[in-house]
Formats: C-alpha cells, sequence, structure tokens
C-alpha cells in the first residue's frame, strides 16, 4: 500500500510539473486555440450553407457549424495528444529526463504522468473550444443536460488517453526529433480526414467508408455529437451511444497498455 502511495504521490508531482510547464507557456495555450478557429473560418462559413443544402434535398436538417465545432472539440483533443511526444523530446534536449532516470523514480511514473497531463490539458483546450464555438453559432440539442457534458468531457478524455499514449511511447521510443516530426505531420491530416471529424460519411467513397469505420476519431465524434447536437448525420447509425462509448473505452485501455510498455522499454534504453 505505501508503494502505491509512493506512486501516486509521484506520479502527481510529474503531472502537476506538466501542467504548470504548460499554464505558463501563454503562447503554446493560444496556438493550440487558433488552429480549431482558422479550421472554423475556412470550413465552417465556406461549407455551411453548401451541405445544409445538400442535407435539406435528402430529407435531413442539420446545422454543420454545430456538427464541425463538435468534430472540431475531437481535433483538439488529437493534436494535444500528438504533441505529448514533443514534449518528451524537450526534456531530453534539456536533460531533464536523464535526471528522471536517475532518480528513485519507477519507471512507469514518467510516460504516465505525461499521458494524464496532456489528457487534462485536451479537456481544458476542449473545453474552450465549446466556449469559442458558441460565438460561432454552436447549437446544444435540446435537453442537453450535465451528464451528456460530463459524457462529453469522457469522450475527449479517451480520445486523449489514445493518442497521448501512442506518441509518448514514440517520443521514448524515437530519439530523433526530427522523425517524430514526421510521424506527427503523417498521421495528422490521414487521421482527421479518414474520419467523420469533418464531415459525414455518408458522402464518402466505400473505400474511404471502411477506413473511417476502423478510425476511433469517428467513434468519438458520433459519441460527442450524440449528447451534444444530436444523432443526425451520424456516421454509424447502427452504432448507439452505449456501443460507441465502449469501443472507445476498450480501444484507450489497450492503447494505453501497449503505449506504457513500449515507453517503458523506450527508457530503458
Amino acid at each position: 500500500m505505501s508503494e502505491l502511495k509512493t506512486y501516486i504521490r509521484q506520479t502527481s508531482a510529474l503531472t502537476g510539473r506538466e501542467l504548470k510547464h504548460w499554464y505558463r507557456s501563454k503562447m503554446q495555450i493560444f496556438m493550440a486555440l487558433i488552429q480549431p478557429v482558422i479550421w472554423l473560418g475556412l470550413f465552417g462559413f465556406a461549407m455551411n450553407g453548401f451541405i445544409n443544402s445538400a442535407m435539406e434535398q435528402v430529407g435531413q436538417e442539420i446545422d454543420y457549424m454545430s456538427f464541425l465545432i463538435i468534430g472540431l472539440v475531437i481535433i483538439t483533443a488529437l493534436t494535444t495528444s500528438m504533441n505529448a511526444g514533443m514534449s518528451v523530446v524537450w526534456d531530453r534536449r534539456f536533460g531533464f529526463l536523464e535526471k528522471l532516470k536517475a532518480a528513485p523514480v519507477p519507471r512507469g511514473v514518467i510516460p504516465l504522468s505525461k499521458v494524464l497531463s496532456t489528457t487534462v490539458k485536451a479537456i481544458i483546450q476542449s473545453l474552450l473550444i465549446l466556449i469559442i464555438g458558441l460565438a460561432f453559432g454552436l447549437k446544444f440539442m435540446a435537453g442537453f443536460n450535465v451528464l451528456d457534458f460530463l459524457t462529453l468531457i469522457l469522450i475527449v478524455a479517451m480520445v486523449a488517453l489514445t493518442f497521448s499514449s501512442i506518441f509518448v511511447a514514440l517520443g521514448l521510443v524515437i530519439k530523433n526529433q526530427d522523425v517524430l516530426m514526421g510521424i506527427n505531420m503523417l498521421l495528422n491530416l490521414p487521421l482527421m480526414f479518414a474520419s467523420g471529424v469533418l464531415f459525414p460519411t455518408a458522402s464518402f467513397p466505400e473505400a474511404l467508408k471502411i477506413v473511417a469505420n476502423v478510425n476511433p476519431l469517428t467513434y468519438a465524434a458520433d459519441a460527442a455529437r450524440r449528447v451534444s447536437v444530436g444523432d443526425v448525420m451520424i456516421s454509424i447509425p447502427s452504432m448507439s451511444l452505449g456501443m460507441d462509448i465502449l469501443v472507445l473505452v476498450i480501444v484507450a485501455v489497450v492503447i494505453t497498455a501497449l503505449g506504457m510498455f513500449f515507453a517503458r522499454r523506450g527508457l530503458k534504453a
């Protein structure tokens, strides 16, 4: 029990350090928020009328701006998580990682604190996107309540846990900063566009629909919209909210476990 308390205390301390460092970097927070705002301007205003009219022709009414804003909440969680690997790179470059490896700290604490702090960052930044979204015309569904809001936070947390575990492990295994940045850029756009985050997958070619159906972001976007703006234009109508969340939880647990395994191996290298 005392070992568990020590483990929790050390994890909390390192997680707190990460969050304090992030909070002090106002420019980092600003840059994380400005990208979704640009996406709102480019996609929201440019595509809003087109997609709304297209959906009316097939007998569905949809507010694309609200659809997009919830998608951008998921994108914010994704991009925040993908940057977790770069945090590891900077700790290595400035010698902090070597100090941690030399300290009497369990190896698992180091990647776990990165993942937890990244998850908290993703939640906070996603909440800020929701607030900004209200100014752009975000309309919650009738009956949206506290339970729906907490479910939305859970969905964001599952996305952040999944992808931060991957990229923290990559940051510890891959020592080359340029290679890690290349992987980030290689995966970022395909993950976003091969999902239902930005556009309804009903308009996708069949091959791309298959990819979208195995992309965790599709389930995250569907679940997030079900609890916030309604279930119109859901990518996988055969899935319920409960099934969407179950998929996200299973993926998060499996990927986080694998990420921690490879992260510890990376620390030993």
